[in-house]
């Protein structure tokens, strides 16, 4: 099997705004969400459910995922501080295209479109700018995963794609230090979701990486080496 390219990712530059979401903002943005709690593994919303609302993570992760043929790509995780939905302020949508269903035990925070733009020209004005700008960064990186993936798919096998995304979720919140490297929860399942192939070619491909000495897996756990 040929090396994979060298894993290089850009840089992403966090400039000191005027316009970043600080907390007292936050605060008082949340203050007019409805807070819902739900267990892990809950689907939030389905395709063809009606769109309508935006969502904050407060606490916990959730994935977006899309169907095909009772088969289902994961788009992305998102955790604490992140906004899910917003897409449907800036383009109108009857029904959810996607699925959202929590990782673990989540918080989220909703709120209709509608009433969060009466906000916006109204009691949360002051705050309109700092929100559009967190939405849009957001948006931004995004873009930007979205862009790396489809590169992904076009230009990698499967086995670089796996260990480029394992080297992603090294990077999430979730991820835990391990003396070896950053140990992982994902089972083959989820990484076969994350990527585009079948259960099986995922489990081959970790025993064949194990084998090669760049990770140890076992069940749901993986301990990627030399990250950290």
């Amino acid at each position: 099997m040929n090396q994979p390219p060298a894993l290089s990712y850009p840089t992403m530059r966090q400039p000191t705004s005027p316009l970043q979401l600080d907390a007292a903002a936050l605060e008082r943005f949340l203050a007019h969400c409805h807070l819902r709690r739900y267990p892990s593994r809950t689907e939030v919303f389905r395709p063809g459910d009606p769109a309508g609302t935006m969502y904050y993570v407060v606490n916990g992760s959730v994935s977006i995922i899309t169907e095909d043929d009772d088969r289902e790509l994961v788009l992305g995780y998102f955790g604490t501080g992140e906004f899910v939905g917003e897409m449907g302020l800036f383009i109108e949508s009857d029904q959810r295209e996607v699925m959202l269903r929590t990782r673990t035990q989540c918080e989220l925070a909703e709120i209709s479109y509608e009433r969060l733009f009466q906000l916006i020209g109204g009691p949360l004005q002051q705050d309109a700018a700092k929100l559009m700008f967190a939405i849009g960064k957001q948006l931004s990186r995004r873009l930007l995963d979205t862009s790396r993936k489809a590169g992904r798919l076009a230009f990698l096998d499967v086995s670089d794609r796996i260990i480029r995304t394992l080297h992603d979720l090294a990077r999430e919140p979730e991820a835990m230090s391990h003396p070896q490297g950053t140990q992982l929860r994902v089972s083959r399942q989820e990484l076969a979701r994350l990527v585009g192939c079948s259960r099986e070619m995922a489990g081959r491909v970790l025993k064949k990486l194990q084998l090669d000495g760049k990770l140890h897996a076992r069940g749901k756990t993986v301990v990627l080496y030399g990250t950290r």
